[in-house]
């Protein structure tokens, strides 16, 4: 993907017509890194809106900071499989199948970290905010779920 057509950069509109197109890329590696995006960004908001009634608690600063890194990170993630894909597509050979799966796996990373940051928030957030958590679960398995299938069919090309 061409660095003006950066997933983190394009409405979501815009978003949603690329990985609808018939271009090869973004797909649903892209669509599961976004998820992850969400995720983090819906983590991010319980934890903001429990740290303006309690600004001194240093333990969800430092939560704070590291879903922030997930969600940026998540991001980059999704043009870098887009760009891994469109390889695989175009190259069909052995060096474009472990680009991909290294991909993969460095999405399973970032999903994993974010997890540990939620099992470390969730029992902290304001009640009102339980709802976020748990949406930034969800998005985080659906992402984990399109990881792992992915994952699988680029297995199979070994």
């Amino acid at each position: 993907m061409a660095a003006s057509a950066a997933v983190g950069g394009l409405s979501v509109d815009e978003l949603l017509e690329r990985i609808g197109s018939r271009a090869v890329s973004p797909g649903a590696g892209a669509a599961g890194a976004v998820a992850l995006a969400l995720a983090a960004a819906c983590a991010c908001k319980a934890v903001n809106l429990t740290l303006k009634h309690r600004p001194d608690d240093l333990e969800l600063q430092s939560a704070l900071e590291a879903i922030q890194r997930v969600q940026a990170a998540a991001l980059v993630e999704a043009d870098r499989d887009a760009e891994a894909f469109e390889a695989l597509v175009h190259d069909k050979d052995r060096v474009a199948v472990e680009r991909l799966v290294s991909e993969e796996e460095r999405l399973g990373r970032l999903i994993d970290a974010l997890a540990t940051a939620l099992d470390d928030v969730a029992p902290r957030v304001r009640v009102i905010m339980t709802g976020d958590i748990a949406a930034a679960r969800a998005l985080a398995a659906a992402a984990q779920r399109i990881k792992t299938r992915n994952e699988e069919e680029t297995l199979r090309m070994r």
